[in-house]
């Protein structure tokens, strides 16, 4: 699943993160469009079923 935002600013479409975080369940994406406004998202994980399952599925700094 590949996540996108449309730029509050000029109204483009289809920004792709430039940043991510994982943040417990939640993700926070960091967004730069062309026009060069910058913003942020945080995203609850358990919204998004198959991002949460990925995230299950990557070793943790314990099982590391």
């Amino acid at each position: 699943m590949n996540l996108t935002d449309s730029c509050p600013r000029c109204c483009r479409r289809g920004i792709t993160p430039t940043t991510s975080r994982t943040r417990g369940n939640r993700i926070v994406h960091g967004y730069r469009c062309p026009c060069g406004h910058q913003w942020a998202t945080a995203r609850d994980l358990t919204a998004y079923s198959e991002l949460h399952a990925r995230r299950a599925q990557r070793p943790n700094r314990k099982a590391a």
